[in-house]
Order: structure tokens, then sequence, then C-alpha cells
């Protein structure tokens, strides 16, 4: 199933925000964790200075505290910072204008994710830094009018507000991600999905990332040994991936988790009037392998080729350990594991699993949604695993060599569905059954 991940999401009630109550939600935010911020890194830095842990420690010793005290409040920063950019992807919205204006800024600019990431992070740190220079002065001056106050007292007070400041970074990512999780929704695949809206929504035409998928499959398929079966697994509703196996397949199995899924499939498979017409991804298909003018007569004859070389719909779990048999030359999934699931170590599982279809010797052919957390289908969201092309490596290196891996990222050239990148690869060769076992150990 391809994903499509939601874009600024209503806070709680689904309907999308007003640029004017995204800033003064942004706002109040600002505000408020300002606040937080303060008390919790000022009450720390006190703390540890009246606890007098430090009080027979010398000048070196304080100055190590102090240095570590910031590697600890940059890792909470940096959590922050991830949590602050699918907040904005998510809603439009910040706990830090200054972020928000950067990020809004960059996009009335370019589509450019990773230039909107970056002036969004620009602001956000540009700001927590300022955050401490009161800090400083404070402490510093408190030193220099007082002879109550020691420089070692300076430094443990700094520290100990930098430990506050990290906690602080931390409490606040956890809130962002949990109100994340909530306005999402928790939907079911069983009771919530609608094949029909899905289709309705999405294959309406061959869009940017499908041209980039099919383009990238067509090409892989050079790799791909003739006259044996190909699995596709994962299929969704849909069978715009599966043209292009036709001339090399001698059979080609499909699979599915939900069965409304494989019965809109069957609808097409029967030349049902009530199918969805999967037309212009076939031309698009017959394009890409080299015939510049597809024909009509030329597209009814691979769906012809098509339909007669599928002979098996099976419904499968990702998480059973084995979902489907092995020993397959050739599989194919696309955006499928990392739709299943908002878990990064399940992905991974769910990964493994594919891979573990493909014989050795075989091909694995893979698409992912890349930096996604969440697709909306009729108006609700289901998970997307947030993964990057180095978790796709990752998860493959048990199963391929890594010089037998090729993982392209594919920008796009709008985002209004909430993502601008595609991850695609392609896997050869697949590792004998024991150089695996020696690979995982």
């Amino acid at each position: 199933m391809k994903p499509s991940n939601f874009q600024w999401a209503g806070m709680f009630s689904g309907h999308p925000l007003s640029p004017t109550r995204r800033w003064m939600i942004s706002a109040g935010a600002t505000i408020a964790s300002t606040y937080a911020l303060d008390v919790i890194a000022t009450t720390a830095g006190l703390l540890l200075v009246w606890s007098a842990l430090f009080q027979e420690v010398d000048r070196g010793g304080v100055l190590v505290f102090l240095a570590v005290s910031y590697v600890a409040w940059g890792a909470g920063l940096r959590i922050n910072l991830t949590e602050n950019w699918a907040l904005l992807v998510a809603t439009g919205t910040s706990t830090n204008v200054l972020s928000k204006a950067g990020f809004d800024l960059i996009r009335s600019r370019t589509h450019s994710q990773r230039a909107q990431r970056i002036a969004a992070a620009i602001g956000y740190v540009g700001t927590e830094l300022a955050k401490e220079a009161p800090y400083y002065i404070g402490a510093i001056g408190a030193a220099v009018v007082s002879d109550r106050v020691a420089a070692n007292q300076v430094i443990v007070f700094l520290g100990g507000a930098n430990l506050g400041a990290a906690l602080y970074e931390y409490g606040l990512a956890r809130l962002v991600r949990a109100f994340l999780a909530r306005s999402r929704g928790a939907v079911s695949f069983e009771h919530d999905w609608q094949p029909r809206r899905y289709l309705a929504e999405y294959y309406q035409t061959v869009e940017a990332d499908e041209r980039q998928t099919i383009a990238f499959f067509v090409e892989a398929m050079t790799h791909v040994r003739c006259d044996e079966p190909v699995l596709v697994f994962g299929v969704g509703p849909t069978v715009h991936h599966v043209f292009l196996t036709a001339p090399k397949a001698s059979e080609i199995h499909l699979t599915d988790y939900l069965p409304d899924n494989l019965a809109e499939i069957r609808r097409w498979l029967d030349a049902d009037p009530q199918m969805h017409d999967w037309q212009p991804f076939v031309r698009y298909t017959l394009q890409c392998e080299g015939l510049t003018l597809p024909t009509p007569a030329d597209v009814a004859k691979r769906e012809a080729d098509t339909r007669r070389k599928i002979c098996r719909l099976l419904q499968a779990d990702l998480r059973d350990l084995q979902p489907v048999c092995t020993g397959y030359a050739t599989v194919i999934s696309a955006y499928c594991a990392d739709s299943a699931t908002t878990d990064r170590a399940e992905w991974s599982k769910y990964m493994h699993r594919i891979a573990a279809m493909v014989r050795p010797g075989g091909t694995l052919l893979l698409a992912a949604l890349r930096q996604s957390r969440g697709y909306r289908v009729g108006g609700k969201v289901f998970p997307s695993a947030n993964v990057s092309e180095h978790d796709v490596l990752k998860a493959l290196q048990p199963f391929f060599l890594p010089e037998n891996v090729t993982v392209r990222v594919c920008q796009l050239s709008e985002s209004s569905k909430g993502y601008s990148s595609i991850i695609l690869s392609l896997a050869v060769d697949r590792r004998p059954h024991d150089d695996i076992g020696a690979a995982t150990q």
C-alpha cells in the first residue's frame, strides 16, 4: 500500500488549522515552554548548588562536569528537534515561533524538505542558545557582586541548569510525541481501512512518486530471471506494480493482509464493470519499457498477460514468523512493511521476513516512504515507520552483501501529502542460508 502522510492536522479535531490559529498556538506554546524551561533549569541549578555534591571537587572537576552537562543538553535538544519537525510537518505548529517562522519562510520558497528542516532547526537552536544568556549573566553577576558566591558554585549552577534543560527538552519531546500519537487517533486495518476510498484518493492518475517507483522497478526487472514465479508481497488493493512483472514471470503470486484488498484485485481479474481502471499505469509501464506510444491494443495485451499469469491470491500477515512460503526467485514489496507499523524495530522484523522469502541467489525489489510517521485514507490516519535509506540498508545487511544492494532516494517536486521523498531499493544475489545465520549471530 502506498502511504500518504497527513499534513496540517487539527488539534485533536481532525480539521485543518487556519494559518492564524497555527501562529497563535505556536506563540502560546513558545511562552509556556519558555517559562517551563526557566523554572526547571533554574531549580535544577540551585538544587545542585545547595546539595553541596561538588563542594570538595576542584576547578578542573567542575569544568568537566559543565562540559558533560552540555553534552546531555545537546542530546536532549536533538531529540526535541526531531519531534518539533514532526509537529511542524503534521500540524504547521511548533513550540518555538522562530522555528515555525524559518520553516514557513523556506517552505514558501522551495519544496525541499531538507531545507525546511534546516531552517526549522536553526530557529529552534538559536532560540535555545539565546535562552542560555540569562543564566550566565545572572550567575556570573552574582559572583561579581557577592563574595558569598564562589566561582565553582557558578559553574555547578550552570551545569545543573544544563541538566535541567536536558530534562526539559526530553520531556517536551515526549509530550509532543504523545500529542501526535493522540491526534492521529487509533485506527484498525480490520475495521477502518477502505480500499475503494484509497483507490479513489490516490490512483486516479500516475503521480510523481509512482512514476519514480515504476520506472525504478522496470529497470530493476532486467536483473530478474525469466520464467520463474514472482511474489508481490503486500499488494494492497492495487496491481500497478504487477504489470511490469508479466514479461518475465512464469507465474505471479499476490499477497495481502486484508481480504477486502484481495477482493478488489479479484474484481479486476474478473473484469468486473466496477473494477478500478489501471490502464494509465499500464500505459506508463510500457513507456518505461521503451514503447514510446503504447496503443490501446498494447495496453489490453499487457492487461491480458498479467491476468493470465496471476494464479495465486494469498492472505498473509507479517506478524507471522513465516507469512508465506519461501524460495521465490523474485520478491517485490512496495510501501508494505513501512506502512504496517509505527515501530521501527517491528518494521525491521517485517523486513527480515520479507527478505527471507527470497531464495539464495534471488532478487528483492523494495519501495518505502521516507521519514513518514503516518498516512491518511478517508480522513483516518494509518501508521508509518519513519524509516530512512540507512534503515533500509541496515535491514538488508544480513541477507545481501552491501555491494549487491542499490538504494535510491527520490525527491519529489511537491509535498502536499506530507512527504517529499521515497526510498527505492534493489537487492540481488541473496546470501545462502548458512551465510545469513553467521551474519545475524
